[in-house]
Parts: structure tokens; C-alpha cells; sequence
């Protein structure tokens, strides 16, 4: 009985853990002016070296999400749904670097290049194998907050953790600058961060039952 218990519970986890990452994961008008949003105020925040705008901003940005989708259709084997996680992930990319660059561009007007370079700025063009261990462990418990209802608003902090917008700011202002150094670090940086979460999500959604079978849930 107990079995049966646990199997019910399993698969109505994996089916709509599913149907939100696959509602969420989509290209979006949204989405777009999430990451825009998000990307601004943390580009301005590390400019001013002020760590609670760079926070405020994650909590915008809808990045994580896409990498969780990208994960989940990877385990169940469908190509489409690879293909419009990685569409989310690279538009919401580009998206990110461009706004970060115009404000650079501006800053640079106003100021000088000098003022670019700040403690917040500088903190994220020196990859480590701890951001690595950082992102596995988000991607392991935001794949599992999913699949909460009751835990699925503590993805915000999960998203905080991750840090996956300041790189990509911090390439974008590195651009403005024309600092090819500092903006090959940050996007490093970045792809760490994405490898870690696919691979902790990863993890998650086998350990929730995923990738096993597929047909039922299809």
C-alpha cells in the first residue's frame, strides 16, 4: 500500500513539475522584460558596488528556469522542447549582455571607464571550482522546489544562489569597456554556473523518478 502511495505521489510530482517547466520555459514577452529588467538593475548595482541592488535584481531575473526545462526535456527525450529551453536561454543571454553593454555605454558618457571597476565587478571575473559546487547544489534543490508546490516560491532564492545574470552583466559592461579579459572571465563564469545547475538538476530529476517510464508520462 505504502508503495502504491509513494508511486502516486511520484508521478503527479513529475507531471506537474513538467507542465510548469514547460509553461515557463518558453520564450516570453515576460520573460524578455524580466531578464531586462533584472539585468539593469544589476548591471547598475555593480557599478555602484552595492550588493542589495545586485539582489534585488536576481530575485527578477526568470533565467533558472530554462535550465531546468533544458534538464527535464533532455532525461524524457525530446528534441523540441532541448531546442526551446536552449532558445529561452540563449535570447534571455544575449537579452542580458546587451542591456548591461547600453548602460556600460552610458556610465562611460557620464563618468569614465574607471568607474567600471569595482569590488562587485571584479569578484565576478575570478572563476572558481566553489561557483562550480554552488550551482550543482542550486540545481539539485531548485529542481526539487519545483516539485513542491508548497517550496516552489524558495526558487527565488535558489536563483540568488545560482548568480547567473551577474556574469553575463558584468560581460556586458566588460564589452563597453572593451576589455576582452574581463569579458571572457565573467562568460566563463557563466557557463560554469550553467553546467553546474544541468548537472544538479539533472541529478534531482532522476532521483524524483525522471527519465524513467517515459511513456506513461507522455
Amino acid at each position: 500500500m505504502s508503495f502504491i502511495f509513494f508511486r502516486n505521489t511520484t508521478g503527479r510530482i513529475r507531471r506537474k513539475t513538467q507542465k510548469h517547466l514547460e509553461t515557463y520555459s518558453k520564450p516570453s514577452i515576460d520573460f524578455f522584460v524580466l531578464i531586462a529588467c533584472a539585468s539593469a538593475l544589476i548591471s547598475l548595482g555593480l557599478l555602484l558596488d552595492n550588493t542589495a541592488i545586485v539582489i534585488g535584481g536576481m530575485v527578477v531575473a526568470p533565467l533558472i528556469t530554462p535550465f531546468f526545462g533544458f534538464s527535464l526535456n533532455f532525461l524524457l527525450l525530446k528534441p523540441w522542447g532541448m531546442l526551446r529551453a536552449l532558445l529561452s536561454i540563449f535570447l534571455g543571454t544575449t537579452l542580458a549582455i546587451a542591456i548591461a553593454f547600453v548602460i556600460g555605454q552610458l556610465t562611460i558618457l557620464l563618468y569614465n571607464k574607471d568607474s567600471i571597476l569595482t569590488s562587485e565587478i571584479m569578484s565576478r571575473t575570478q572563476p572558481d571550482t566553489l561557483y562550480f559546487l554552488v550551482a550543482v547544489i542550486s540545481g539539485l534543490v531548485g529542481t526539487f522546489a519545483y516539485g513542491k508546490k508548497e517550496l516552489t516560491e524558495k526558487v527565488v532564492g535558489i536563483a540568488i544562489s545560482a548568480a547567473i545574470v551577474p556574469p553575463l552583466a558584468v560581460a556586458g559592461l566588460a564589452l563597453a569597456i572593451d576589455n576582452i579579459n574581463f569579458f571572457s572571465q565573467s562568460t566563463l563564469l557563466f557557463f560554469i554556473n550553467m553546467i553546474g545547475i544541468f548537472i544538479g538538476s539533472i541529478i534531482m530529476f532522476l532521483l524524483l523518478g525522471f527519465g524513467k517510464d517515459i511513456q506513461e508520462i507522455n
